[in-house]
């Protein structure tokens, strides 16, 4: 399976056309985008004037949104109630049409978010960052993987990947660790079973993490003839060197994980939360990983689908996904490795490629108290909150 513009399909298979096309409109693809994914991904052949008679069918439309500002205030208001406070206005305009299709202009959006934000928007208009020269020449040239600790002191590592030439982010997990090579590399070897390709070259750091992923990479890349195959096919270097997904983490951190960082220090300050309490980072874990997880899965989908401006580093604009999947309508060549079945489940076997160990006694404790009392998954970091509480008030 492979993914576009936030939904699953398969190559060719009998899907459902008007959730394919609602789903690359409301990721703001362009109509030749959108004509391109349909004909490569999903095998449906359409001319232009289909495809519009196609989207006025369905109600989709670019200009004219049928609401009022109070209800895009209302909307814009409740994701600024959690971790979408640190969006900016593109951010913001984003994610109105992604998440809740709403298409107004993005001037709007910027006018509503400077009167519900004021202090969020000043903050970000001084911000000013430099950044490296980075060259590329197309997909799948060079991977970069990476670990995030901001989170892991409350129980939380997150492991992420970036594609070098289109900024796309492959993978973005939180589990019970990040230091296991095994877990890390199962994220590695699920990407490479979905693209059904390894990366010309994979880029990490020497952390001890790292090191079945990059023995799968290698043997991966054994048999092919180019010049960045076998042991040269994965590339050793420092944290600091590891620019794109370094410089995707300083993003991810201004845009989401502030959020959660600041609000997790805070149960900790209040004493609501005692980091090191086996007890409470269980309980911790149990009510908060998935809706954790939810969060980053949006993320990624909001980066992959959002447009990336031109810039004086001479990076290729354009969003991540059209980019990853239709390189050649940006001047790009595809480095996808073809990788057979068979070879991947060789590396998976060489490299024991565990899940993480996560259903232990807490755990099970935790889902038997939910099945009995009738409690159900939190879908709010509110009711994460409240179901934390409720099973503190167990233990006493």
């Amino acid at each position: 399976k492979i993914k576009k513009g936030g939904r699953e399909g398969e190559k060719g298979s009998d899907i459902n056309e008007q959730q394919v096309i609602e789903s690359y409109f409301y990721s703001g693809y362009e109509y030749d985008a959108i004509r391109s994914f349909l004909v490569q991904y999903h095998g449906i052949e359409m001319s232009m004037s289909t495809l519009k008679r196609r989207l006025k069918e369905y109600g989709l439309k670019r200009k004219g949104a049928d609401l009022d500002d109070s209800e895009v205030k209302s909307i814009i208001q409740r994701e600024l109630d959690g971790p979408g406070c640190l969006s900016g206005y593109r951010s913001m305009w984003h994610t109105l049409r992604l998440m809740h299709g709403v298409n107004i202009p993005r001037s709007k959006v910027q006018c509503l978010l400077k009167e519900l934000d004021p202090t969020g928007t000043e903050e970000r208009r001084r911000h000013r960052l430099k950044r490296r020269a980075y060259k590329s020449s197309g997909p799948n040239e060079c991977w970069h993987v990476d670990g995030y600790d901001k989170l892991k002191p409350f129980g939380f590592p997150i492991h992420g990947a970036v594609d070098g030439y289109s900024r796309r982010v492959l993978w973005l997990k939180v589990s019970s660790t990040n230091n296991n090579p095994s877990v890390v590399a199962s994220f590695f070897l699920d990407c490479i079973r979905e693209l059904q390709g390894c990366p010309e070259v994979l880029r990490t750091d020497p952390g001890t993490e790292n090191g079945k992923m990059a023995i799968a990479q290698c043997f991966l890349r054994a048999n092919d003839a180019d010049e960045f195959s076998g042991e040269k096919a994965h590339r050793y270097g420092t944290s600091t060197g590891n620019q794109r997904i370094e410089c995707w983490w300083s993003h991810f951190r201004k845009s989401r994980t502030t959020w959660w960082i600041n609000f997790f220090k805070n149960l900790t300050d209040r004493g609501i939360v005692k980091i090191g309490n086996t007890y409470y980072n269980e309980c911790l874990w149990f009510c908060f990983n998935k809706l954790l997880q939810e969060d980053l899965d949006f993320v990624r989908l909001h980066w992959n689908t959002h447009y990336i401006r031109a810039s004086r580093h001479d990076t290729v604009p354009g969003k991540p996904d059209e980019l990853f999947f239709l390189p050649e309508r940006s001047g790009g060549e595809d480095h996808l490795k073809f990788v057979e079945d068979q070879q991947i489940q060789e590396a998976v076997a060489g490299v024991d490629a565990e899940h993480d160990n996560v259903d232990n006694d807490y755990q099970q404790y935790f889902n038997y108290v939910c099945n009995q009392q009738g409690l159900e998954n939190p879908k709010t970091w509110h009711e994460a909150l409240s179901l934390f509480h409720h099973m503190l008030s167990l233990e006493s």
